[in-house]
């Protein structure tokens, strides 16, 4: 028996955030109008309850990986990003172990991506083999699989851009790593998916502008 745990999209935030000025010129003004008065604070609301229950049923009957595939926060703040750590538990002693890739309320702001703040906290989750000091893609091997992260996040400017793109020198890191992996099934593991679970593409407005490029490289 081989046993993964898979969730995202916790998206947790905290009081108080960390504004700082050059904030209100970027998409976390917006986004917060968003989240405080237009309802999607609401949608996230029992998150604490759903993650009591998940790490209850953990302990209970503990898997060999946890995968979490990005959106630990809100608007990209660190505040949010420790308190989604401490709930977590990732850098308690004896911690679960997992594996973990951004999401793009992660890498809300291009200064936020470029900060390293979502690496500096996950860093537990984010042990693997890597082809050189690049910290995408990495691989993880648990049991007979190979866990492969990829990061397909990128800080966007305008609050309605919710896509992603993997880069084309991370696709290239990604070609090598998966032709010097040793055999076992592999699993990819990004913040977008290939497809909605009625099969169909994602929104323009939310979807990994390059696919195509990440599926046949895969391939």
């Amino acid at each position: 028996m081989f046993r993964l745990v898979h969730f995202s999209d916790i998206h947790f935030t905290t009081k108080p955030l960390g504004w700082q000025a050059g904030d209100f010129s970027t998409k976390r003004l917006p986004g917060w109008i968003n989240l405080r008065w237009l309802g999607r604070e609401h949608r996230f609301c029992h998150g604490i309850e759903v993650l009591g229950c998940l790490k209850a049923g953990i302990k209970a009957n503990p898997p060999d990986q946890i995968i979490f595939s990005g959106d630990a926060t809100g608007l990209g703040f660190e505040s949010e990003l420790m308190r989604a750590i401490r709930l977590l538990g990732i850098n308690e002693a004896n911690g679960p172990p997992g594996l973990a890739v951004p999401g793009n309320h992660d890498y809300y702001t291009p200064a936020v991506a470029a900060s390293g703040i979502f690496e500096k906290h996950f860093v537990p989750w984010q042990a693997g083999e890597r082809l050189d000091e690049a910290t995408y893609p990495f691989a993880q091997r648990v049991g007979p699989i190979w866990l492969i992260a990829v990061n397909s996040c990128t800080g966007n400017r305008w609050f309605w851009d919710a896509t992603g793109r993997v880069d084309v020198p991370q696709l290239e890191r990604l070609r090598q790593l998966l032709r010097e992996l040793s055999t076992g099934p592999r699993l990819l593991v990004t913040h977008y998916p290939i497809a909605r679970p009625n099969g169909e593409p994602e929104r323009r407005d939310h979807c990994l502008r390059n696919l195509d490029d990440l599926i046949r490289v895969a391939r």
